[in-house]
C-alpha cells in the first residue's frame, strides 16, 4: 500500500520494484549500500520516497522502467553460484569460506594495487567464484583424504575451466569468466590450463592467484592444517617470478 507522509509519496520496497520493472532484490541492494534512502516506520519497515527513488536510478522525470545494473545482476549471481558448493556436502562448506575469503582478499589487494573501481569489483566477484568449476568434479576425488593419484590431480586440474566455461555461459559473468579460467596460471609458464605467463596472464587472475595461495595456505579446513603467516609470506616471496606477480607480491606483504 502507498502511504503519504509529509508532502511526499512513499513505497514499500516491493512496491517500488515492481513499478520501475527491477527486481526486489536490487532495491534492497541499493538501500543495504546506501544508495538509497530511506524512511523507517515505528515498526522498523523501510519506505522510499518518489523523488529519492527517481534521484537514485537517475530519472528526471516520471516511473520508468529500468533495466537493472550488470554490475548489480553480477554480484546477485556470485553470491548464489557460491552456495552451489552446499550441493557438494559437508566438504562444500570448506570452498564457501575459502571463496569468501579470497573474494575479501582480491578486493582489498586491488584497490592496494590502484586498480579503477570496476577492475576491483571484479576481482571480488572472480575471487568469490575462482572455484566454482570444482562442482563439474567428481565428490569422491574433491572429498578423498588420501594423496591424490596422477589422474585425479589431472582431473582437479579441470576446475578452472570448468569454471570459465560455466560463467562464460552467463551473459553478466562473461567478463570474469577468463580471469577464472586463468586463475591457476604462473608466471614462469608452468602453470594450467593454458601453461601462460607473465603479461598474458590477466592482472586480476594475478590478484586472485595470490588471495587464494595465501588464504589456503593460512586458513586450516578439513582437509589441511593451517600455516603461519610468516611462512606463508615467505612461501610467496620465494615464489616471486615464478608462480606469483612479484610486484604484487610485494604490495601484498605490505599489505596484511
Amino acid at each position: 500500500m502507498v502511504e503519504k507522509l509529509d508532502t511526499d509519496i512513499y513505497f514499500t520496497p516491493r512496491e517500488a520494484a515492481k513499478r520501475l520493472n527491477l527486481s526486489l532484490s536490487t532495491i534492497k541492494n541499493y538501500i543495504y549500500a546506501n544508495k538509497l534512502k530511506t524512511l523507517k516506520t515505528p515498526g522498523g519497515h523501510h519506505r522510499i520516497s518518489k523523488n529519492e527513488l527517481l534521484a537514485a536510478m537517475g530519472e528526471k522525470a516520471g516511473l520508468s522502467p529500468k533495466i537493472e545494473s550488470p554490475c548489480v545482476s553480477m554480484e546477485n549471481y556470485c553470491a548464489a553460484l557460491v552456495n552451489v558448493f552446499k550441493l557438494l556436502g559437508p566438504h562444500g562448506n570448506s570452498f564457501i569460506i575459502h571463496s569468501r575469503n579470497v573474494a575479501e582478499i582480491s578486493h582489498k589487494l586491488s584497490k592496494a594495487l590502484g586498480f579503477k573501481e570496476e577492475d576491483v569489483l571484479y576481482a571480488k566477484m572472480a575471487g568469490l567464484v575462482h572455484d566454482i568449476g570444482h562442482v563439474a568434479i567428481d565428490r569422491r576425488t574433491l572429498a578423498k583424504q588420501e594423496p591424490l593419484t596422477l589422474q585425479e590431480y589431472e582431473l582437479i586440474k579441470l576446475h578452472p575451466s570448468k569454471g570459465g566455461e560455466l560463467l562464460n555461459s552467463v551473459k553478466d559473468l562473461k567478463d570474469i569468466a577468463i580471469i577464472v579460467a586463468q586463475h591457476h596460471e604462473r608466471m614462469d609458464g608452468t602453470g594450467y590450463p593454458k601453461g601462460i605467463s607473465e603479461k598474458d596472464i590477466k592482472k586480476i587472475a594475478r590478484v586472485i592467484s595470490i588471495a587464494e595461495a595465501y588464504d589456503a595456505m593460512v586458513s586450516e579446513y578439513s582437509y589441511k592444517k593451517s600455516m603461519p603467516k610468516e611462512e606463508a609470506i615467505s612461501e610467496l616471496a620465494q615464489n616471486k617470478g615464478l608462480q606469483f606477480d612479484g610486484d604484487m607480491v610485494e604490495v601484498f606483504i605490505q599489505l596484511i
